[in-house]
């Protein structure tokens, strides 16, 4: 049976409100086995008028007609409100929920011109619904809304059902009674204020409280009062109670999670700080402040003083378990970042906000007392379900000892431990970057061997032979020029790498102040040392020669100085 066909028993073109509401009154004529309920424009239900003569029909009860239809048929249900609204008639099949296996038709008629409200009836029927139809049974929803009607003196008149069924109490318990001993005692003082205002203004009061039932437990409510005291036919005040119990628990969960995550963030061994995308300072815990300043956080007062040429403003007087809230940007909070570091900060927070991208940047702290600090900063962007970037979240950790530790490594791997010039790897791999260089113009290398190093070690014994070490390299700094690179080869052999120069011309008279340098006598602890240097040069113009060749040249060419004794450098051929 189509939804058309089911509208027979009404007009079906319902343009005139008298047709509607003869037809309304033959419907139910016929069906005096039919429910029956008065609806008001929003939906709700509401007491069927006198003014339309029953036949025996039960009432609906309850909130809202909707309540007492299958899940799966609720949709219809609203399309055909929507068709009343329009055409002033409607009908169609649904199931009840107390009888989902049976098909039942709900007519919608617009009786308001006539009576005052629409009308809903259901019209039961033997036709079975589908063995596979999608019907969800489930208990009526409990009502979430009710009223209570009181006298002047805050005295109940009468309650309606759904009060009785939220709150437990009959309604001979209620009547002629006070009800302010079942409001919470930290509300009451806000609900009689709400009472005396509605009085004294008439105008409609909302108050939000705890009333508790009849088994002891307490129910968060919205509560408006209306003033009806002087209206005709009325003459009471109207309590409209709407049940925001489960609202109140979220929030109650919301703040319980919101204390846990604070204390955990205030408890992490990292800095956290979260950013909008304009770069303002969501949060950050007192963990941050450590890293940035140490023992000296910022005061309010220190941040007063910031406040005009900065554009930010704290909040109370920190102490050790602080946290900041800053107005616009992040320029105070990060000013101990050194310039370079926070340049790179930058252009990493661009990519997080730009792309949506993780980036991990390390930055050089300088704390208010001078001390130096690193800190790895983790960058994570926070992303809404669309995908759009809404901020970012940065864990910020002390690396400070570990990133001392990698320097000293660095240095080990770099410098020779006893002259503290470059060792042997070091000075070979500044060499082979020169020449890969494309913009070299030319790279030229000093091969150095001391001559009477030996009988030193012979006669004054290791020690001096080390402080004599030192004491060359000294002199080859100094010797050389601040871009050229001085490396010890091993043994009482150096290299110095000579960077962009012009020719091999330049070169030798490099090489012509070294030996220079190291031909003399030298002043030891355990004596004085007699000592001179047999030095080889060679340039590379091109990139045609490897770093191994180059070397080999120059050592070739020390050996002919050494071969000629003369104490001056030989080029390459």
């Amino acid at each position: 049976m189509g939804e058309t066909s089911l509208a027979n028993d009404v007009s079906s073109v319902v343009q005139d409100s008298q047709a509607i509401a003869a037809g309304a009154e033959a419907l139910l004529r016929e069906h005096p086995d039919a429910l029956v309920c008065g609806l008001a424009s929003n939906g709700l239900i509401v007491p069927v008028p006198q003014s339309i003569g029953l036949w025996g029909q039960g009432l609906i009860e309850g909130r809202a007609l909707i309540d007492s239809v299958v899940a799966a048929d609720r949709a219809k249900v609203v399309r055909l409100w929507t068709r009343v609204q329009e055409e002033g008639a409607a009908a169609g099949r649904v199931r009840l929920l107390r009888q989902p296996a049976t098909w039942t038709t709900l007519h919608f008629l617009d009786v308001r011109e006539m009576h005052g409200v629409l009308l809903g009836v259901i019209l039961p029927s033997e036709d079975q619904a589908d063995d596979d139809a999608d019907v969800e049974e489930q208990a009526p929803a409990a009502p979430r809304f009710c009223s209570l009607m009181e006298d002047e003196g805050a005295r109940v008149l009468a309650c309606d059902k759904a009060f009785t069924e939220m709150f437990g109490y009959s309604e001979e318990e209620l009547v002629g009674n006070s009800v302010l001993d079942q409001i919470h005692p930290d509300d009451q003082g806000r609900a009689v204020e709400g009472w005396l205002a509605v009085l004294s203004t008439g105008r409609d009061q909302q108050t939000r409280l705890r009333r508790r039932r009849l088994d002891g437990t307490w129910m968060w409510v919205d509560t408006t009062l209306r003033n009806l005291l002087n209206h005709p036919g009325h003459n009471y005040v109207l309590v409209e109670i709407i049940d925001i119990s489960a609202e109140m628990q979220a929030q109650e969960a919301l703040q319980e999670r919101e204390e846990l995550l604070r204390r955990l963030t205030a408890a992490m061994p990292v800095g956290l700080l979260q950013l909008d995308t304009a770069r303002n300072v969501v949060y950050n815990n007192a963990r941050l402040l450590e890293i940035l300043y140490g023992a000296q956080t910022p005061s309010a007062h220190d941040a007063d003083e910031d406040t005009d040429a900065d554009g930010f403003d704290m909040v109370g007087e920190l102490g050790a378990d602080a946290e900041l809230t800053f107005a616009t940007s992040t320029a105070s909070l990060l000013s101990t970042i050194d310039e370079a570091s926070m340049a790179e900060l930058d252009a990493a927070l661009e990519e997080v906000f730009g792309e949506g991208v993780d980036r991990d940047v390390e930055v050089d702290v300088t704390l208010p007392c001078g001390t130096w600090r690193r800190a790895l900063m983790s960058l994570r962007a926070l992303l809404r379900p669309n995908g759009d970037v809404m901020g970012a979240i940065t864990c910020v950790l002390d690396i400070t000892d570990s990133a001392r530790a990698r320097q000293e490594l660095e240095r080990r791997a770099t410098f020779d431990p006893l002259t503290h010039c470059h060792n042997r790897s070091s000075v070979l791999s500044t060499l082979e970057r020169e020449l890969a260089r494309e913009d070299a113009v030319c790279t030229g290398v000093v091969y150095v061997d001391l001559d009477k190093f030996k009988p030193v070690n012979d006669k004054l014994g290791h020690a001096a032979g080390d402080e004599l070490l030192v004491l060359v390299a000294e002199r080859l700094k100094l010797a050389s020029r601040d871009s050229d690179v001085v490396g010890r080869l091993g043994g009482d052999e150096f290299l110095v790498v000579l960077r962009d120069i012009p020719g091999a011309q330049m070169a030798m008279r490099a090489a012509e102040r070294i030996c220079d340098a190291l031909c003399g006598t030298f002043e030891l602890a355990g004596g004085k040392a007699e000592l001179s240097a047999s030095v080889g040069v060679a340039c590379a113009a091109d990139q045609g020669l490897s770093p191994d060749e180059l070397v080999k040249r120059a050592d070739g060419a020390m050996y002919k100085a050494k071969q000629n004794g003369r104490g001056a450098p030989v080029l390459a051929s």
